[in-house]
């Protein structure tokens, strides 16, 4: 669906760049919304590329960012943040340094405060909980080979 009236490009330029101070963009979201502004490609291309001059629009700063953002707040696992940003289009050597960001550390933390915390929730047998609790994990997106060895201490210590 087009919009009735199309934006000139100093118009389009000014939305861009508000639209990219407010927080991290990629290029697939900016060249979205521009074409939901109405504009054409080459006036998009020719936005996008203002915006990276300006260095508003960085997709390495966006996957780093996005990276630490979705692990710290949201708790999602490396495999749910690669997933997301393929899908963003970033490219699979950016979101390599993307999840570097996240301290190994703090990512196995991560998964053993979720494993507790998750299986205080619940209710019935020891085997059940561990398999909800696995399922949740890997909805988050954590792999099965991450989170074992944490899931069977925290129910053999039990």
């Amino acid at each position: 669906m087009l919009p009735s009236k199309t934006l000139s490009i100093t118009d389009a330029i000014i939305k861009a760049r508000t639209f990219c101070n407010y927080r991290e963009r990629c290029h697939k979201e900016l060249r979205e919304k521009l074409y939901n502004l109405g504009l054409w490609k080459r006036d998009v291309d020719h936005v996008i590329m203002q915006m990276i001059e300006e260095n508003l629009l960085n997709e390495e700063r966006y996957a780093k960012s996005y990276a630490r953002g979705h692990f710290y707040n949201k708790k999602w696992g490396k495999y749910k943040i690669t997933v997301e940003l393929r899908s963003k289009q970033i490219h699979d050597r950016l979101i390599k340094e993307a999840l570097m960001e996240i301290d190994e550390d703090d990512y196995q933390s991560m998964i053993k405060k979720l494993i507790d915390r998750k299986a205080k929730e619940l209710k019935g047998k020891p085997f059940e909980k561990k398999q909800k609790v696995s399922r949740y994990l890997m909805q988050k997106g954590y792999s099965y080979n991450e989170i074992t060895t944490h899931l069977n201490s925290h129910f053999e210590a039990k």
